[in-house]
């Protein structure tokens, strides 16, 4: 209820400096008819000549700068300014009615930022009361306002304080009036336009943040369809992977009852289709166990047993492994030995399945007489396990696709070596499950070289 009082007293006030305008007109309007009879004849004194206020060429001149001003902060600044300067005021203030019809500091020159922030802000002082509060004490000596009126309808209020030396004379009133009728059109043109402008913004972010809400929506239901595809696609290669390894080993298990003679005398020549039949059986049962291991990586279900591994002991290790590979391609093989003390936060049977990984794969792709080196290089924090080859390179726009599954470079290409392309894949996932990484460095023609990150224990 205070509000709305205070609101309607202000209206009241200014509507008071709107009356006040009109009494000003009618004391400038024109004489009335000429005198008859008596009053005829009597000598008329002649009128003094005034000359025209210079000020007024000015106002005809701001015309124009209000009307190409279009922004309200602007609009602002040049009203208080511009009046300041015509009525060579010390302050000046401009005051807009807002949606409660209460007048608020829009604009001001000569007084501090604090005041103007306090009485932009307060409700229950009277309109002569916030305008002392602005002005400072005795301000009302050479105190002018007038009001911003817009199609009859009282929208702020201009007023200026000049020196006490300066009376205020009815042609500084005619001027701030006419300051103030060139200045209420644009402002409420501005203020309508600044409401438009926020509207249209308002819209548009209400547009924006339903948009993102539908696009995250689509990407939450196109990321639980893939996450169950890919739980489907996982439950499948596992399933078949079971099934798979139980003919397998069925067939490793009667090949070598007929190795050993029980289901009657063996050949050379059967002994050979016995070693062939053991070798294509070891490569799809380890290539069942490739894929049960993506199962596991894809769906999170890999155990890991953590401990502290002697990295020594383990590379020592591997080239017992491969030895069969690396003969048969006359590769020559190096092992370039860490500190036996050195040890890592590992799975030692996963360190030891990707290690082998990185050598059967090296092995496939350097060609017959070339070399291999295993190194591994500790830091403070890290050890680095590298294995170097000397092959034929990876191109660099395929550097990353790489360690995809089923990703096989040159393919297509005669004679490029066997595999599923699994074994990258599984090291990556594997080395990042324990808390490290697999990466690496190739240049075409030359060769590459798998950095395996760990952390060191």
């Amino acid at each position: 209820m205070t509000r709305t009082c205070a609101s309607s007293r202000f209206v009241r006030e200014a509507h008071g400096l709107s009356e006040d305008r009109r009494r000003l007109a009618d004391r400038r309007a024109p004489p009335g008819p000429p005198p008859t009879g008596d009053e005829a004849g009597a000598p008329t004194p002649p009128r003094p000549v005034r000359r025209p206020d210079p000020r007024l060429w000015q106002l005809t001149r701001l015309s124009r700068a209000f009307t190409n001003t279009t922004s309200l902060a602007d609009l602002l600044r040049l009203a208080v300014e511009q009046a300041a300067n015509l009525l060579s005021a010390d302050r000046a203030v401009l005051m807009l009615a807002d949606a409660e019809g209460m007048l608020r500091v829009r604009a001001a020159v000569g007084v501090d930022d604090e005041v103007v922030a306090r009485f932009r802000q307060s409700f229950d002082e009277s309109l002569v009361t916030r305008l002392q509060g602005l002005f400072g004490p005795g301000a009302s000596d050479g105190f002018i306002g007038v009001p911003l009126v817009v199609q009859g309808r009282v929208t702020g209020l201009l007023a200026v304080i000049r020196p006490r030396a300066s009376p205020v004379t009815t042609d500084d009133e005619t001027l701030l009036s006419g300051l103030a009728d060139q200045t209420a059109a644009p402002l409420e043109h501005a203020l309508l336009a600044e409401r438009m402008e926020r509207a249209t913004l308002v819209t548009d972010n209400v547009r924006l943040y339903e948009a993102e809400r539908a696009a995250r929506l689509a990407a939450d239901h196109a990321r639980a369809d893939a996450q169950a595809a890919n739980r489907a696609k996982s439950d499948f290669l596992t399933n078949m992977s079971h099934e798979l390894r139980t003919p397998l080993n069925a067939i490793s298990g009667y090949v070598e009852l007929i190795d050993m003679g029980l289901r009657g005398p063996v050949t050379d020549e059967i002994r050979e289709d016995l070693r062939r039949i053991r070798a294509s059986q070891r490569m799809l049962l380890r290539l069942v166990e490739d894929v049960l291991d993506v199962a596991k990586v894809e769906t999170g279900h890999v155990e890991l047993n953590l401990s502290d591994v002697k990295l020594h002991d383990l590379l020592s290790g591997a080239e017992a492994h491969v030895f069969p590979q690396l003969y048969a391609k006359s590769l020559r093989y190096q092992y370039q030995a860490c500190d036996p003390a050195v040890t890592v936060r590992a799975d030692r049977e996963r360190l030891q399945q990707i290690v082998l990984n990185l050598l059967t794969n090296a092995i496939k792709f350097t060609p017959v007489g070339g070399s291999i080196t295993l190194s591994a290089e500790a830091a403070a924090e890290v050890v680095l396990v590298r294995v170097a080859d000397n092959g034929r390179g990876i191109p660099a726009d395929k550097l990353d696709r790489i360690f995809q599954p089923f990703v096989r470079l040159g393919a297509d290409i005669a004679g490029a070596p066997e595999g599923a392309g699994l074994g990258l894949a599984i090291s990556r996932s594997l080395s990042r499950a324990m808390g490290g990484d697999l990466t690496v460095d190739s240049t075409l023609g030359q060769g590459s070289i798998f950095t395996l990150r760990l952390s060191r224990s």
